[in-house]
């Protein structure tokens, strides 16, 4: 009786953790969301496959835009199609090598931002702020 009264103390102890985080994880949906941070707004993007440049490798990288105003996921929403246009074409013509590093990949979320700031129309503080890789592979 002891055994079963200490597994059912565990179980609800498990289940008051992970209830919290099972809420908190679903509430991104799949909108601009509060970040964790600063209170940003964020957007994802859909998953972006590219050969890179050599043609020996493909990149797969996953992407959610911090952003400055949560209106701005209508306006990305709106210019997706030149947005991912854009950023297939910047991730198209990297190489393996420059984008392995830490300094290669933060070079890679500037210009990532400079990108898509410019289909907006927008400076950076008034645009995206950040870039999130949330899934970044090279094959």
């Amino acid at each position: 009786m002891r055994k079963h009264a200490f597994f059912f103390s565990v179980l609800l102890a498990c289940s008051a953790v992970a209830l919290p985080l099972q809420a908190s994880a679903n509430s991104g949906g799949g909108s601009a969301s509060a970040s964790a941070g600063a209170g940003a707004a964020t957007t994802p993007l859909e998953p972006f496959i590219v050969n890179l440049s050599t043609y020996d490798r493909y990149l797969q990288v996953a992407i959610t835009l911090q952003l400055a105003k949560p209106e701005l996921a209508d306006k990305i929403k709106q210019n997706m199609p030149v947005v991912r246009h854009n950023l297939i074409m910047l991730l198209s013509s990297k190489d393996s090598a420059s984008i392995q590093s830490a300094n290669g990949k933060h070079d890679l979320i500037e210009e990532i931002k400079d990108k898509i700031n410019k289909v907006l129309d927008v400076k950076e503080r008034d645009g995206v702020t950040d870039v999130y890789f949330v899934n970044f592979v090279i094959q």
